[in-house]
């Protein structure tokens, strides 16, 4: 299995209340981007009624969640104008859903703005409201999208400043996500094998066949060939296609640290 949480995932109803898997992946990128907080729309996670009881996702199911290049972005903003995006996001009636003389229905809201775990569980409570935080959010939100106006404001006082995210400054979701499951499979990778264990020919350097080989014994089956490359992108600094001792120490130290 790909991804492993603590937690039993689901993703049923994201577009109606948080979520486990919304928490995880909004978790996952956080990490990874060593942002403050990370926010993405109901309508970005497309499982909707998806349960793992046993807290395992394969790639085939994150891609089914994820299925949109989901563009995340970080900025500077503000603690309270994420917070009133969360809860303007949890609250507006969207256009074209069940109105306000309605209460008895329940409201769809692509917009529902799942939350990582740390600020699931703090209500975004902690520190003053005028502190600046990064955050990882999908672009498209402050252009728009979901109507979230907290966040189209925001999106227009940055194009004021001339600070806007450009067209080409962005990551999709899901390769965060994979980029950070890995780096979490090669720490479990370490504590059964040294690198020079993993070195099989003992070139000083690790190539697709030895990453192959040790997540083969790791797994008890052999990997796709996509998922080794990603094995491999996701701490390969020089982009030479190889790891070499120091971007396999680095990464433990990251992790030890």
């Amino acid at each position: 299995d790909f991804f492993e949480g603590s937690v039993e995932l689901s993703s049923e109803r994201t577009r109606f209340q948080q979520t486990t898997v919304g928490a995880t992946f909004c978790q996952a990128i956080k990490l990874e981007l060593e942002v403050d907080a990370c926010i993405i729309n109901g309508a970005t996670i497309k499982g909707g009624a998806q349960t793992y009881p046993d807290g395992l996702m394969s790639y085939a199911q994150l891609k089914k969640e994820l299925p949109f290049p989901t563009k995340m972005v970080v900025v500077e903003m503000p603690r309270n104008v994420l917070k009133e995006a969360v809860r303007y996001s949890r609250t507006n009636v969207e256009e074209g859903s069940a109105d306000e003389t309605h209460p008895e229905l329940e409201v769809a809201r692509r917009g529902y703005l799942q939350t990582d775990f740390d600020w699931w569980k703090g209500g975004g409570s902690e520190g003053a409201d005028d502190d600046m935080l990064h955050v990882a959010l999908p672009r498209n939100l402050m252009g728009g999208f979901c109507k979230i106006k907290p966040l189209m404001d925001f999106g227009n006082d940055l194009k004021e400043r001339g600070e806007y995210p450009d067209g080409d400054s962005f990551i999709k979701a899901i390769d965060i996500v994979v980029r950070f499951c890995c780096k979490e499979r090669w720490v479990s990778l370490s504590k059964n094998a040294t690198f020079s264990e993993l070195d099989l020919n003992s070139d000083g350097v690790l190539d697709a066949s030895e990453v192959k080989a040790a997540m083969e014994k790791w797994m008890g089956e052999e990997p796709p060939d996509f998922l080794v490359q990603a094995m491999i992108d996701a701490i390969d600094q020089d982009h030479n296609g190889t790891i070499d001792l120091e971007e396999f120490d680095q990464l433990m130290a990251l992790v030890e640290s």
